[in-house]
């Protein structure tokens, strides 16, 4: 009898409480260990000193890297980038793809220094960046790109 006096309501909820929401990156699964190197190595939050960023890229291939940039996006803004038309990369394969944004990244350079005791040079910059992009990650769906690799 109440549900009666509801109309519709009733199942309007029951359609809400089973609604989930569609992630644009495709759904279910934990990131390939590419998509979580290229986040190690490339996504910081905002602006940073190079000495203290490049300890931990360092520290998973113990050496001291010549050059490394970090984009100061989130991973979804930086995933999005591969929605974009492809472009060929710098090593020739067509799986690149060029932000449509401007944003602002760190760039790194090796001044001195052995590993661990590996010195840098902070340059800010402002500008757009280019992605190479891959779908073959397990448990998401084929048509799924991700970032795995600065170009």
């Amino acid at each position: 009898m109440m549900l009666d006096l509801l109309g519709p309501f009733p199942v309007l909820l029951m359609l809400l409480g089973s609604w989930e929401p569609v992630h644009p990156l495709c759904h279910c699964g934990q990131p390939s260990a590419s998509v979580q190197t290229f986040i190690l190595r490339h996504l910081r939050a905002g602006p940073l000193q190079c000495n203290d960023a490049m300890r931990l890229v360092n520290l998973s291939n113990r050496t001291c890297m010549r050059q490394n940039t970090f984009l100061h996006d989130t991973f979804r803004n930086v995933a999005d980038t591969c929605g974009w038309p492809n472009r060929i990369c710098r090593n020739g394969q067509d799986k690149c793809h060029l932000s449509a944004n401007r944003i602002n990244m760190t760039h790194c350079y090796h001044t001195g220094g052995r590993y661990p005791n590996c010195s840098y040079r902070t340059i800010p910059r402002q500008g757009l960046y280019t992605v190479a992009c891959d779908p073959r990650q397990p448990g998401f769906d084929a048509n799924c790109l991700f970032p795995v690799e600065l170009d």
